[in-house]
């Protein structure tokens, strides 16, 4: 049999989960794998930072490559079910909600379309495959799967651009390396870093911000291209208290080759969303609504001009506060975003409102907390707990 790239306590893990007899629904083996991922070690935590290549992707811990002839089938095989490139979201969020992982979510592999498409550079031992994508209306997340065909990166623990390609994309305007190129000419801007799985196989995951788009992508043809690659060593420095990663440049090894993957952005999908749209009031700030979806999170807020601009923390009912992504804030008019209200016409209709973005809800929670604070101040302005369905 042909041997595929699995995770050994992945395997032991699933081999363990209670099975029917018979063959699993979709829905059966999605509960089953998020089942197993959940007892999964978790990985070091560690704190998000910035730095040159973009968001650090995920906390992901080693793994060992084994066929399926090592699986044990005393009982019926899960793994036999589980190409690597259909799991990768659960090894990016294996690590739980106090690991750093951008957009933290427990069920997005549930959720998420499955490509396996793949691109390869010639004379080169490595192959660039998108593994998965999904598509909430406010953000495209997708994984990638870079594998070896030799050890050539066994001493490594993380890939990404080169330093002069980072700095030639900023210098050109293009912000982050691991820009999407639409067929409309739009591009979205990811960062870039793949995380070590075992000697031959490291994995990401690009969370591309489309409410910063003004239309609907879906349908659209995209391109994505990596080159100037290079495997390097990265790890966690303490100073003054903060935590950073480093990344050691001495040793490191390129990649050569580009690799360009295309693929069309997918519908926007419902499944798995859940809402609070019924506007509360407290202490002048208004939560309008909370939309929580298996990709991210976005609670929005408005409250008066005179208030200063505020900041949220987001908290699930056992206390775990969920990891924040980014927040925007602006003018609002009769529940439309609006210009600057010295160009309004009538300024006294103007309110602030701001949205941001948190990691996504498990869904066995169903009760939120949102604490807003004043930005300027960090004094807490109030809080609101609410339901979910």
């Amino acid at each position: 049999m042909h041997n595929k790239n699995f995770d050994a306590d992945l395997l032991k893990t699933l081999n363990e989960q209670p099975m029917p007899a018979a063959p699993l629904t979709d829905d059966e083996f999605a509960r089953v794998l998020d089942a197993a991922c959940a007892k999964l070690p978790q990985a070091k935590k560690t704190v998000k930072r910035r730095f040159p290549w973009g968001r650090v992707a995920a906390a992901a811990a080693a793994c060992v490559a084994v066929g399926l002839g090592s699986v044990n089938f005393a009982a019926p095989a899960v793994a036999e079910q589980l190409p690597m490139v259909g799991s990768l979201f659960s090894w990016l969020n294996r690590g739980g909600q106090e690991d750093y992982t951008s957009l933290h979510s427990e069920h997005l592999n549930k959720y998420a379309e499955t490509v396996e498409a793949t691109a390869e550079s010639a004379d080169t031992p490595y192959t660039l495959t998108l593994g998965q994508v999904f598509n909430d209306g406010d953000w495209l997340r997708i994984s990638l799967m870079l594998t070896a065909e030799d050890d050539s990166l066994a001493g490594f623990n993380a890939i990404g651009p080169s330093e002069d390609t980072v700095k030639k994309a900023l210098q050109n305007g293009g912000g982050q390396y691991g820009t999407l190129v639409l067929d409309n000419g739009t591009e979205l801007s990811g960062g870039v870093t793949f995380e070590k799985r075992d000697d031959r196989t490291f994995v990401m995951g690009i969370n591309y911000e489309l409410f910063l788009a003004h239309d609907d992508l879906a349908g659209h043809t995209a391109t994505l291209t990596l080159s100037d690659l290079m495997a390097c060593n990265k790890s966690i420095l303490e100073t003054d208290g903060r935590s950073y990663w480093h990344y050691d440049y001495a040793d490191q090894t390129p990649l050569p080759g580009s690799y360009t993957l295309t693929f069309t952005i997918p519908e926007v999908s419902n499944a798995g969303v859940r809402t609070m749209d019924t506007p509360v009031e407290q202490n002048g700030i208004t939560l309008q609504s909370i939309t929580a979806t298996p990709a991210a999170t976005k609670v929005l807020l408005s409250f008066p001009p005179e208030q200063h601009w505020v900041s949220v923390k987001l908290y699930t009912a056992d206390g775990t506060e969920l990891g924040h992504e980014r927040g925007e804030g602006g003018w609002w008019t009769d529940g439309a975003w609006t210009a600057d209200p010295a160009d309004f016409d009538h300024p006294e209709q103007c309110t602030k409102a701001s949205y941001d973005y948190f990691a996504a809800v498990p869904e066995n929670c169903h009760s939120l907390t949102v604490k807003v604070y004043d930005f300027d101040t960090d004094a807490e302005l109030t809080t609101f707990t609410v339901e979910l369905p």
